[in-house]
């Protein structure tokens, strides 16, 4: 009961909101503006629509949630909520809150590229059963030993040059044991009491494996997977030695590589 109020309270909102927008852009005109509607409501539209996700996980009707979308001015196509999504996580946020919407996405026609990152998290663990004896007298099957996560270790660390001009920042490539890119790793850097997450996966043309983070001048980072046993690589800092990188070039870079055991 308490998820449907959650959904009837979500259904009244962009109900709300459709009424808001036809009201102030179509009935309540005093004068001429410059900037669009998309402009004005980018940074509140990935919360209504990660609620049309949820609706539509909710009541799998894909032609309601295309009318919902319009509502939004966005359009109903699997790319272009892919690109919501991406944005998303690479400024930090959690996989979990955009669930719903990134298979909204799949079931209007995007495929692979940030959704990697949900193919690889919803891969289930499977839970050791009991066995069970047909002989009452016989002793029980002791149980499975659950399946320990992986181990990764630091194979490269190596600091580089940034390009003239650019910030520091932290790449990381994650691989398994056959050598191949691992999407949907979620990293943490730490610095301090403070900590960002980011994601492999979502630059698809760069490996799926690949993930970057920006430092920030004077900060020294901490980087390790998240969820995984392993190695963290100490140390990050963007600060630039004197007379180390050509002119013109502000910070380094740091190359990380984690390779499964």
């Amino acid at each position: 009961m308490k998820r449907l109020g959650l959904i009837l309270m979500g259904l009244a909102a962009i109900a709300g909101l459709g009424g808001g927008l036809f009201y102030t852009w179509g009935l309540d005109t005093p004068g001429t503006y410059d900037s669009s509607p998309d402009a004005l409501r980018q940074r509140d539209k990935l919360v209504y629509l990660t609620l049309i996700g949820d609706l539509y996980a909710y009541e799998g009707d894909l032609d309601r949630a295309r009318t919902r979308l319009a509502e939004l001015d966005v359009e109903a196509e699997g790319s272009t909520l892919a690109g919501f999504i991406e944005a998303y996580l690479d400024g930090g946020g959690s996989p979990e809150d955009v669930r719903s919407l990134a298979h909204l996405a799949e079931d209007l026609g995007a495929k692979g590229g940030v959704l990697r990152v949900f193919e690889s998290a919803s891969t289930p663990v499977p839970s050791p059963t009991p066995t069970h004896s047909a002989d009452p007298d016989a002793s029980p099957s002791p149980l499975p030993s659950p399946t320990p996560a992986p181990t990764f270790r630091l194979a490269d660390k190596t600091s580089v040059c940034a390009q003239p001009g650019q910030p520091g920042r932290i790449i990381v490539w994650v691989y398994n044991a056959e050598g191949n890119g691992l999407p949907g790793v979620e990293i943490v850097a730490s610095w301090g009491l403070d900590q960002s997450r980011f994601f492999t996966g979502l630059r698809p043309e760069l490996g799926a494996g690949y993930a970057d983070f920006q430092m920030q001048p004077e900060t020294e980072y901490q980087v390790a997977l998240a969820g995984f046993r392993g190695d963290t690589a100490t140390g990050l800092t963007a600060d630039l030695s004197p007379g180390i990188c050509p002119t013109g070039t502000l910070a380094v870079n740091w190359q990380l590589t984690f390779e499964q055991k």
